[in-house]
C-alpha cells in the first residue's frame, strides 16, 4: 500500500479516503504488535489507536514530511504506544504488588544471595582480567566445556582447562576467605 495517499488524504481533508486508508493499515499494525511483540488484540486495538491519534494532527500540521516513510513511522509509533500502555500497567499495579505479604524466608533467602552477589562481585574484581574474561563467560554459558572456553579465547584444549580450574580455584579461595572473616 502507498501511504502517501493517506497523508494527502488527511492533509487535503478527503476524511472518507483516509478512513478507508486507516481501516487498510489498522490490521497491518495490530498483526505486527501480536506477532512481534505479543500483543494482546486488545492492547493492540489501543496501540494503534493511540499511534493514529498522534500521528493525524503531525500530517495536519505539515510534521510529517516523508510519505515514503509512513509504513515506518507508524509501526515504530506503534510500538512506543505498545510499551507505554504495557509499563504503565506494570507501574499501576506496582503499589499493589508492594502491599503483598512477603514470605520470611524468601526475604533471608534473598538477603543471602544478595550478600553473596556482592561477595562474588568483590573477588571478580581481584582476579586478574584473563581469569575475569572466563568467569564472566562462564557465568553466560553455563553449559559451556573446556572445548567451548578453547574455541572462544582461541587457546589450547589443555590450557582451557587448566586456566578453568585456576579461575574457579582463584574465585573459590577469595570467597571462602570473605566469607570466613564473617
Amino acid at each position: 500500500m502507498d501511504y502517501s495517499e493517506l497523508v494527502h488524504a488527511i492533509k487535503n481533508g478527503d476524511q472518507r479516503k483516509a478512513d478507508k486508508l486507516i481501516a487498510e493499515a489498522i490490521p497491518i499494525l495490530k498483526k505486527y504488535l501480536i506477532s512481534n511483540l505479543g500483543a494482546t488484540p486488545e492492547n493492540a486495538d489501543d496501540s494503534v489507536q493511540r499511534m493514529f491519534e498522534y500521528l493525524i494532527p503531525k500530517i495536519r500540521n505539515g510534521e510529517i514530511t516523508s510519505p515514503s516513510g509512513l509504513l515506518s513511522y507508524m509501526l515504530t509509533g506503534t510500538r512506543h504506544s505498545y510499551y507505554k500502555t504495557y509499563r504503565n500497567f506494570y507501574t499501576e499495579n506496582m503499589e499493589d504488588l508492594c502491599e503483598e505479604i512477603a514470605d520470611p524466608t524468601e526475604q533471608s533467602q534473598k538477603l543471602i544471595n544478595h550478600e553473596f552477589e556482592l561477595v562474588l562481585k568483590t573477588c571478580l574484581g581481584k582476579l586478574k582480567y584473563h581469569y575475569r574474561d572466563l568467569i564472566q563467560f562462564l557465568f553466560d554459558h553455563p553449559d559451556a566445556d573446556s572445548e567451548d572456553l578453547a574455541e572462544y579465547f582461541n587457546i589450547s584444549l589443555g590450557n582451557a582447562w587448566a586456566r578453568k580450574h585456576r579461575a574457579l580455584q582463584k574465585l573459590s579461595e577469595c570467597v571462602n576467605k570473605i566469607l570466613n572473616k564473617k
